[in-house]
């Protein structure tokens, strides 16, 4: 059954009465939007008020949505309140700003309410619909690289064969191209496909696990490159294109990258697939349609163009794979598309996939609308076949130039409209109200005014509210079972440090496992360093002879993680007889040596640091050696005049040699730890090679290292305008800051362009006055000598010489009086072009502070090693059940 019209507002001709009485609906039919659509306007024009109801009647009609958020305003989608009551606005009133209008959040939240019940009812709706399009979207908001909404695992096509290496080989290396970028640009490699080294090689090598429906997940890749199983790349060896050092290399910083916390979030949370976000969703009353927001907005735009060429990577491979249709199957929506769709010859990983689906995707039944305000940066041989155009106030000449070329460019023509008429309707749109222009509608051009969005239109949304947002439309996912039997969780948290190209990681040391003890999955066989005292659970108490041992929370790779707040009633690890350990594929560890009641002594130079105990008897615990460096980088770009220090407190399990291992460096609050043990504690032993004075230079020494290789900074940085990003400054304070030194900028190079044109100015103007004064000089003479007739006059009276003297005086006075207007006049043109050229950069100078913001990139920060200095270093004992010595 075809989809129902979108009822967007009212429209009228071109030509019409802009009052009520030549208003009539605007109903677009839904497969007008097969052709896709393209939404312009300035700041204030109402364009993302229309592109949110574009969304809301697709959702009204049952269309799944995927809205790409790059500014934070779609996520308003999410404030839907059935209500309409002051009580659902209140809670996302700030109260900072009420509070500076001298009102209370309250009476903020009731002039809201009434303000949309009022809007609503212009429009003919009210609080029904609103609850009706609210019951009827199944919404989710996506927030790749970041845990503030529903994460994504950006990485899954690595680490997850897909049988698009079967189906469709060309949209498969393109996903898989666009993962490596994003894995090098995280680990500050050059990203390009066609230049990097080490894209080439990872490609080579992943490519090759893929077709073999093996994953190539980072752990596998980092194998691969210490042992590569390809002989050549190209017509090079393996060794010849990448030297092992160099490969080693990379290895490391990948293998860093997988221990990174940070890196966690990209790898876990929803696999980036199309069809199942997009697949009707199944409800107590009925089917629900699924409006799916990927937000970008919170991270740079290098990540933004890596993650959103993924993501368009896998759309049009969801694309090619549907049947063909001429109705609207889906709909696709990116707002502020500025930058991801630019002119020849830029080429962002953006700009290939949305060509192609602007092109491809209406034989299958997906639309595509395009947002922007700044027309002048898209490129409009793509934007050219779009069958409706929106087009809101433009207040520049030369957008709307664009805009009208790119309108021509449709259908060879504007619908009968002259471009001259067309660019000043443009100008002179009120907000709200846009031209249309649909080639499937008679006639195709009319003015169109929307109607007021069901959701409230509250503008960006922070990265805090996102969670509110988020929790406000997902439950909260069950509490884990504490008695449930040990699993391998690594299906349900994959955890990037789990695994380890060195074989020892499938058999980890039984000691220690883990420093934070703050994991959402408690283990006692695992170290910890959390230090706050713990608070006994008399939930937990120690069972009784024949009640059953109560199993640990498990965490990723079958560990069992300790949580100092709670205490398991028995070490399990000691309780684990040798046949599960033969079952289980792991060795037999070696029996613990006896431990010591006293700390042994730490190395001279070095602190002591403990970590509390856990909520135990003493005999039921004992503390193992990690070593800890407080380093402080140093980070300075001198050109910038950036400045920064990034302390932290690095820690690493102390290895049989002495030397800690880099494979488990965690950070630690400095302020959590003490200076003294628990009382009654036992102790391990230290490493007999830390006795050394050697030995413990060369521990502090590798912490340090690992800070000079892991720790950085990104700065938001203005190069033209030479400003960078303070320590701790908002992103947006920095734009603010940036847009304020470009209007002085500005008054300061207008003041110059001024002073430039002032004297060219003065002597043109002496140069009219001149020629004015010669001229009038040069009238006056022609007029007191005798005309045509007065000369033959004078002839028949004073003879033929005297006639010819006057008529000669009379034609040289002619001649200067035409010199003069001559010069009079080129000095005006001339004037009136100097004028014109003054005008012409003042106007471009008022333009600076407007697009201030398009100067901002990112800085990447790195110390030299020189940089990277240690405060202190510390043996920082972490505690763990053991079992009796």
């Amino acid at each position: 059954m075809p989809t129902r019209p979108f009822t967007l507002g009212r429209s009228r001709p071109l030509s019409g009465d802009p009052g009520a009485a030549g208003a009539r609906p605007f109903e677009l039919p839904a497969h007008h939007l097969v052709t896709h659509g393209v939404v312009v306007g300035m700041t204030g024009s109402g364009k993302t008020g229309l592109v949110m109801v574009l969304v809301e009647e697709a959702l009204r009609s049952g269309v799944p949505v995927l809205m790409v958020d790059v500014k934070g305003d779609l996520p308003n989608l999410l404030f839907t309140f059935p209500e309409l009551s002051a009580a659902e606005f209140e809670p996302w009133i700030d109260p900072s700003a009420a509070a500076r209008d001298g009102r209370s959040t309250a009476d903020v939240a009731e002039g809201l309410a009434a303000r949309w019940r009022d809007g609503l009812a212009s429009s003919g709706l009210g609080p029904g619909d609103v609850a009706a399009l609210r019951a009827r979207m199944a919404p989710r908001l996506l927030t790749p690289g970041t845990t503030a909404g529903e994460p994504v695992h950006v990485l899954s096509s690595l680490e997850a064969p897909s049988s698009l290496w079967d189906e469709d080989e060309e949209a498969a290396r393109e996903a898989l191209s666009a993962s490596l970028s994003l894995l090098l640009r995280l680990v500050g490699r050059d990203p390009d496909p066609a230049r990097s080294r080490e894209h080439v090689l990872l490609a080579h090598l992943a490519e090759r696990r893929l077709r073999a429906r093996r994953a190539a997940g980072l752990e596998e890749l980092l194998a691969d490159l210490a042992d590569p199983p390809i002989a050549a790349v190209g017509a090079l060896g393996v060794d010849e294109f990448f030297a092992p050092k160099e490969r080693q290399a990379l290895a490391r910083e990948l293998n860093t990258l997988l221990a990174s916390p940070t890196f966690a979030t990209w790898r876990k949370g929803a696999p980036l697939d199309v069809a199942a976000w997009l697949a009707p969703q199944e409800g107590s009353g009925g089917g629900k349609t699924p409006a799916v927001i990927v937000s970008v907005a919170h991270l740079d735009d290098d990540e933004r163009l890596l993650v959103l060429g993924l993501l368009f990577d896998q759309l049009l491979s969801w694309v090619r794979g549907l049947s063909g249709t001429s109705d609207l199957r889906a709909l696709v929506v990116f707002d502020e598309v500025f930058g991801f769709l630019p002119p020849h010859p830029a080429n962002p990983p953006t700009k290939r996939p949305l060509l192609a689906l602007l092109k491809q995707a209406r034989a299958f039944g997906v639309g595509v609308v395009l947002a922007t305000q700044n027309p002048m940066d898209l490129d409009y041989k793509a934007l050219s076949n779009a069958g409706a155009w929106f087009v809101g106030r433009l207040q520049t000449d030369a957008d709307r130039e664009r805009v009208v070329e790119g309108l021509s460019g449709a259908d060879g023509g504007a619908g009968g409209v002259e471009a001259a008429a067309l660019s000043a309707t443009l100008k002179a749109l009120p907000p709200r109200t846009f031209f249309v222009r649909d080639v499937h509608m008679q006639p195709p051009s009319f003015l169109a005014e929307t109607r007021f969005s069901l959701s409230w239109l509250r503008g960006p949304v922070t990265r805090r509210e996102v969670g509110r947002l988020v929790r406000s439309i997902s439950p909260p996912p069950p509490a884990p079972d504490p008695t449930r039997d040990s699993l391998d969780s690594r299906s349900v948290h994959p955890d990037p440090r789990a695994d380890s190209l060195d074989s020892r990681s499938k058999h980890p040391d039984p000691r220690v496992d883990s420093l934070d003890s703050r994991s959402k999955h408690p283990d006692p066989r695992v170290d910890s360093l959390d230090p706050r005292p713990a608070s006994p659970d008399p939930r937990c108490a120690s069972p009784g002879p024949g009640s059953p041992a109560p199993r640990a929370p498990v965490g990723p790779g079958g560990t069992v993680v300790l949580d100092p707040r709670h205490t398991p009633a028995a070490p399990l690890p000691a309780r684990r007889s040798a046949a599960a350990r033969a079952d289980a594929g792991a060795p037999a560890p070696a029996p613990p040596p006896r431990a010591a009641t006293a700390p042994p002594p730490a190395p001279d130079g070095w602190r002591s640091l403990y970590a509390h105990a856990p909520a135990a008897a003493p005999e039921g615990f004992r503390y193992i050696p990690w070593v800890a460096a407080s380093v402080i980088a140093h980070l300075r770009d001198a050109k910038l005049g950036v400045a920064l220090n990034r302390s932290q407190l690095l820690a690493a399990p102390l290895l049989p040699d002495g030397k800690p291992d880099l494979s488990r460096v965690a950070r630690l609050d400095a302020s959590l730890l003490a200076t003294s043990p628990a009382a009654g504690a036992r102790f391990a032993e230290l490493p007999a090679p830390l006795a050394k004075r050697a030995t413990a230079q060369a521990a502090a020494r590798a912490l340090r290292e690992h800070a000079y290789r892991t720790i950085d900074a990104a700065v938001a940085v203005h190069k033209e305008l030479g400003l960078a990003q303070d320590d701790g400054e908002p992103l947006e304070a920095f734009a603010a800051r940036c847009r304020a030194a470009a209007a002085r900028l500005a008054a300061a190079e207008q003041q110059q362009v001024v002073g430039r044109f002032a004297p060219k100015i003065a002597r043109l103007g002496e140069r009219i006055a001149a020629a004015k004064a010669r001229y009038g000089q040069a009238e006056a003479e022609v007029a007191a000598l005798p005309g045509a007739v007065g000369a033959a006059l004078l002839g028949l009276v004073a003879g033929r010489d005297t006639a010819r003297r006057a008529g000669t005086q009379r034609d040289k006075a002619a001649a200067k009086l035409e010199r003069a207007r001559q010069e009079w006049t080129e000095a005006d043109a001339a004037l009136r072009d100097l004028h014109a050229a003054q005008a012409a950069e003042l106007a471009a100078l008022e333009q600076l502070p407007l697009r201030a913001g398009e100067g901002i990139e990112t800085k990447r920060l790195v110390p030299r090693k020189n940089d990277v200095e240690v405060a202190f270093v510390a043996l920082a004992w972490a505690a763990t059940l053991a079992g009796p010595a």
